[in-house]
């Protein structure tokens, strides 16, 4: 995710600036928005507040808890590597090994994130699709809808 941040600086620099001779012939110069890659900033931008903060929250809650578990998991490993006790290399080994399992299910979390939030933004745009419902004298209707 990072790396795609830091190739799309210059490809923002050169379309910024059209007459840029390093520019020249390159028309398929297309930059990514900080809104398709972090979720839920486009969903707040349009004015889905609590989608967005859901999707936000997911994301940051799940790159925050990877990136713990992996510092984790790393002084494990340290541990499990100066020791010299038997028992203690077996039991470092171990908890380096569940650490990093919650690691990896971690960054699932957050592929899984970044995949709904793309899924949404392509299929779910506003006033293509929601939820409409009608309250009658004796009847309540509820129902779910898309256009293509």
């Amino acid at each position: 995710m990072v790396s795609l941040l830091v190739a799309s600086a210059p490809a923002a620099a050169a379309a910024d600036n059209p007459g840029d001779p390093g520019n020249a012939g390159d028309k398929t110069t297309k930059t990514i928005s900080l809104a398709m890659v972090i979720p839920g900033i486009q969903q707040i931008k349009n004015r889905q507040s609590f989608k967005g903060s859901l999707f936000l929250a997911a994301f940051v809650g799940s790159a925050a808890a990877a990136f713990y578990y992996n510092k984790k998991g790393n002084d494990w490993y340290a541990k499990y590597l100066a020791s010299t006790n038997v028992e203690q290399i077996l039991l470092f080994r171990k908890n380096t090994e569940t650490t990093l399992k919650k690691r990896n299910l971690f960054l699932v979390s957050v592929f899984s994130v970044w995949l709904l939030h793309i899924m949404d933004l392509k299929f779910f745009k506003p006033g293509k699709s929601g939820v409409k419902s009608n309250v009658g004298k004796n009847e309540i209707d509820i129902g779910v809808y898309y256009s293509f």
